[in-house]
């Protein structure tokens, strides 16, 4: 089943540091193993120094280069991935100041996605401050217990088929 929520919900954001915690967690006990990242910038800029010291801060983390599932249901590619575990929680948090959802253009990561074996779980669209969530029905009823504001689907600008194509 497909979830969808968004980085604001009504006045509040949805995702404070301590569900921003609870739902990474919440993905490893889906057997989340490794995550991918973006990081936009200009080359040339003096953003690019902020993006190269993000991606040198992640790599301690590195799982190298895996085929995995292209977010909107493109298909696998081989992308670069990093593991999840307790460090690299810390660091995503900090990075984020707590809030998955945290978006600044060429100063902050976006568009964290969470994998379980080579599929996507978890898809975080820093931009549209949409999120999607993969589940079963079993993981649905534990993921309800984090109170994170949510309805079934597809948000309006993200994309995840039910299930990965291959």
């Amino acid at each position: 089943m497909l979830i969808h929520f968004l980085g604001v919900c009504g006045s509040e954001r949805t995702l404070t540091p301590e569900k921003s915690r609870a739902l990474i967690e919440f993905c490893r006990s889906c057997s989340v193993a490794v995550f991918a990242v973006n990081f936009l910038y200009v080359k040339g800029e003096d953003n690019e120094k902020v993006m190269e010291a993000f991606y040198e801060k992640l790599l301690p983390f590195s799982a190298g280069q895996k085929a995995l599932e292209c977010i909107g249901g493109s298909g696998f590619k081989e992308q670069p991935c990093w593991t999840l575990d307790d460090s690299s929680i810390e660091l995503i948090l900090r990075e984020t100041s707590g809030d998955l959802f945290a978006y600044n253009i060429l100063h902050q990561p976006e568009d964290w996605v969470f994998y379980r074996d080579d599929s996507i779980l978890l898809q975080i669209a820093s931009h549209e401050q949409e999120a999607i969530l993969r589940l079963s029905a079993a993981e649905y009823e534990r993921f309800q217990k984090l109170r994170i504001p949510h309805s079934s689907g597809l948000p309006q600008w993200t994309a995840l088929p039910e299930q990965p194509i291959r």
